[in-house]
């Protein structure tokens, strides 16, 4: 999913011609966009099971005429906590501080990586192309991925997670051919050497220039 900056939400890419799916974190909101414009008949995840997500979108594809036998239930990768079935039900007010929490280091994040994005494009370093800001599914990143110009397959991941098995709090990270690495990526794949976690940030009272300068200085390091 692609970060929206101007509506601070999550944003599939476009399918089937003109539709996406959006997702706003602080209401635990999905909704239809229709070249790009957020459209009517939102869905809210309390007290709704993952059954209710499911005959949700397939109404909205019903109501647009759309050929559902081209979509399916089945992801393109593992979740090892993906709710399943019609036994769990979300209840969004019981972590509503914890949803703000997140949502509020995306847009932080967001800012920041795309500040990011932009010096390394005007730096003149080894950069043939730098993808968009995105988050990944399979263990919830905000990122964007760096090309070098040689095809080298080497490609460097510049993001922030929210936390992982090993890092609960969030922290920024630069990694080398992470994008390239195994399926199923372990917490460990990511270089110590290269993460900057929110308690080092504020012992250090880092601000947003020294975020970016320091992602700036790995991702060049990584691209050296």
């Amino acid at each position: 999913m692609e970060w929206q900056s101007d509506r601070e939400t999550l944003c599939t890419k476009v399918f089937d011609g003109d539709l996406q799916i959006g997702l706003s974190i602080p209401e635990l909101e999905i909704f239809f966009c229709e070249n790009g414009e957020k459209v009517r008949h939102s869905f809210w995840f309390d007290d709704r099971t993952p059954a209710y997500v499911e005959a949700w979108y397939l109404v909205e594809l019903l109501h647009r005429d759309r050929d559902r036998s081209k979509f399916t239930i089945e992801l393109p990768f593992e979740s090892k906590n993906f709710f399943l079935g019609d036994t769990e039900e979300h209840d969004a007010p019981a972590v509503a501080v914890e949803l703000k929490a997140m949502h509020d280091c995306f847009v932080i994040a967001a800012e920041i990586l795309s500040q990011t994005q932009q010096k390394l494009a005007n730096s003149g370093d080894v950069v043939a192309e730098i993808g968009d800001i995105s988050c990944k599914p399979e263990n919830f990143t905000l990122s964007f991925e760096v090309t070098t110009k040689p095809d080298d397959r080497a490609n460097v991941l510049v993001g922030m997670s929210l936390g992982d098995d090993l890092r609960p709090a969030p922290f920024f990270f630069v990694s080398k051919n992470y994008a390239e690495s195994a399926k199923n990526n372990h917490a460990l794949d990511f270089d110590a050497a290269n993460l900057l976690s929110l308690n080092k940030m504020s012992e250090q009272k880092m601000d947003n220039a020294a975020v970016i300068n320091q992602l700036l200085q790995d991702a060049k390091s990584c691209l050296g």
